[in-house]
């Protein structure tokens, strides 16, 4: 015969139940307890100051989460989480996040040139490339919306190639709907305010006009900002308002107007920038609706038998007394071995009170707790069956298994038509995408040839044949300080994927990169290949490629020549040349990466 548990449960008083309800006693009591036990404990706790700062730290932790369980149905709260984010150069085993912008070289930097300019007055500034930065007046107020009082440093600097890029540690990378673009750029710029140290802002409602010098001429780029919080550039406008240049870099007295618009271009811009986009976005939110929607099935739960020398117990109570218990009529409990407590003439007390909640494992066990009077002992304990009871259970547990088998297959079935629904969707929707973007092109296309013809013939014969030196001046009107950019977004690199490996040019030893730069002269992109994977990249055969390599504060190219030998030695290893310790000019870059 199994043991039985005797159960006679007499009502608590009002006054046992109304001394359990102070919650600050509760804490006090928990504190003291913690921090007696910490005291005593000195296996581990070495600092007598690391020691009580720990127990101190500890019991407010673990009190401020039992007052926030306590608490948790009758307050809601929205936490908002700011982000700081500071331009640091890292290590590729450093578990701090990396910041959105990030200097491979503390020697090979574009800094910073400052102008000053009276708040109240306004002015223009003219840099070094021919740039202009023109400030209305009173444009600037401090933190606290207040008009800023005398002179405001502007701190300005520009990026024109692959080689600026890559020293300033500004990602081109651009994500539009989940769909990652590498950025040809035609001039970027950085510009920041402040006053004494303290940094200013723009003031609503007012904007500061940037004239960018640029050596791209061509009418097919996007004006962006750069996002430091999301991390990603934000989509401004089309860079379609150009001032082109002479021979001499000097404005022509006819300019061509490149503020182009027809009804079929904004219907098309509309389509790509708005429309499209929207159904992109609602398609994913509809079929993530319809998957929550999907019935999900419970595996039933498979009975057990008591395990051979085992203690189990039954209970032996008035059912009509404790209504709750009546369930598990006919169920053999099984003492868990991970009682320590267990004692044998726990059954030959009639216990006052008992409870049944869910175990540490739920649905597989339970947690036993037996009252008499001040006696309070708990156990883990495992429902099992035996004779024709526990045959019974089997029985239906087989019947409803397999019945819960063909619902996750019908499940299953209905999670994949789903999903494939949502991919042709989503292919049609980029699809129409990409029509819409080249009917897009070809009708800017058209009325630009069409604007040059009629207008600028003689320009367009002398500006064909302008060198590399500045052709355009790109316009921007800013509101808020950071980092702009001229834009032609390119699909991420598609080909061949390489697994590489870096020698030094004499062979004599490995090179293990710190930061490693793809650039593709013939899109005129940068990619800053990730570290996580290896470095492995993927590349065109039909472009030409250079690498640029950061390893321990030192500075190695290998060439397109170099490159495409590489590429084509099945082994992709890579030799690289060393830039000599003393290169501490972008100039010198540049010539290594023949820009």
């Amino acid at each position: 015969m199994e043991p039985k548990f005797n159960l006679n449960r007499p009502k608590l008083s009002d006054e046992e139940i109304n001394k359990h309800k102070n919650f600050d006693q509760l804490v006090k009591q928990f504190k003291q307890q913690s921090i007696d036990k910490a005291k005593h404990d000195k296996s581990w706790w070495k600092s007598k100051k690391f020691r009580y700062t720990a127990i101190i730290t500890g019991t407010l932790v673990i009190c401020t989460i039992s007052y926030l369980d306590l608490f948790n149905n009758s307050s809601n709260k929205i936490v908002k989480h700011e982000t700081n984010l500071t331009p640091k150069i890292q290590s590729k085993k450093s578990s701090v996040k990396k910041s959105v912008i990030s200097e491979p070289s503390a020697k090979l930097k574009i800094n910073y040139t400052s102008y000053k300019i009276n708040n109240a007055k306004g002015g223009e500034i003219k840099h070094t490339t021919s740039s202009k930065i023109k400030v209305p007046a009173n444009s600037f107020v401090d933190k606290n919306g207040k008009d800023i009082i005398g002179d405001v440093t502007i701190d300005y600097r520009e990026f024109h190639d692959a080689a600026d890029i890559i020293v300033s540690g500004i990602p081109m990378i651009y994500d539009s709907v989940g769909k990652k673009f590498n950025l040809e750029s035609a001039g970027m710029f950085d510009v920041k305010g402040s006053q004494n140290g303290e940094p200013v802002f723009i003031k609503k409602n007012k904007q500061l006009n940037i004239e960018l010098t640029s050596s791209v001429s061509e009418n097919r780029f996007n004006q962006y900002y750069l996002d430091t919080v999301s991390k990603n550039w934000q989509y401004l406008k089309r860079d379609d308002k150009l001032t082109l240049l002479s021979k001499t870099n000097k404005l022509n007295t006819s300019k061509i107007n490149h503020s182009i618009s027809s009804p079929k271009l904004e219907n098309l811009k509309n389509q790509i920038e708005v429309v499209i986009p929207r159904k992109l976005d609602s398609v994913k939110i509809v079929y993530a609706k319809k998957q929550t929607l999907l019935s999900k099935p419970k595996e039933p739960l498979k009975p057990n038998k008591p395990a051979p020398g085992r203690p189990t117990f039954v209970f032996d109570g008035s059912y009509h007394e404790f209504p709750e218990l009546s369930v598990f009529n006919n169920v053999v409990f099984e003492v868990g071995e991970e009682n320590k407590n267990y004692r044998s003439n726990m059954h030959d007390i009639t216990w006052t009170d008992v409870k049944i909640s869910e175990g540490p494992v739920k649905g597989k066990n339970y947690l036993l707790t037996l009252v008499y009077r001040r006696q309070v002992e708990k156990l883990i304990v495992y429902p099992t069956l035996t004779g024709k009871d526990f045959e019974l259970a089997e029985k239906n547990y087989n019947q409803k298994f397999n019945e819960y088998k063909v619902l996750i297959e019908k499940r299953e079935a209905q999670e994949k038509k789903l999903v494939d629904e949502l991919q042709a969707k989503q292919t049609a929707y980029f699809t129409e995408l990409t029509k819409k973007q080249k009917e897009l092109d070809n009708e800017r296309s058209s009325l630009i040839q069409q604007l040059k013809l009629n207008e600028q013939k003689q320009l367009n014969s002398s500006f064909n044949t302008l060198s590399n030196q500045t052709k355009a001046t790109r316009l921007f009107s800013i509101s808020q300080f950071g980092i702009y950019n001229s834009d032609c977004p390119h699909n991420e690199n598609s080909g061949k994927i390489v697994n590489p490996a870096f020698v030094s040019h004499d062979n004599t030893h490995v090179v293990n990169p710190d930061a490693l730069y793809l650039i593709n002269h013939s899109s005129k992109t940068v990619t800053n290949i990730s570290f996580i994977e290896g470095f492995k990249f993927i590349y065109d055969p039909s472009n030409s490629y250079s690498i640029c390599v950061f390893s321990k504060n030192k500075l190695f190219i290998c060439s397109k020549e170099l490159f495409e030998k590489a590429v084509n030695n099945n082994k992709h290893q890579f030799t690289l040349h060393e830039i000599t310790d003393n290169t501490e000019s972008v100039m010198d870059l540049k010539k290594a990466l023949e820009i």
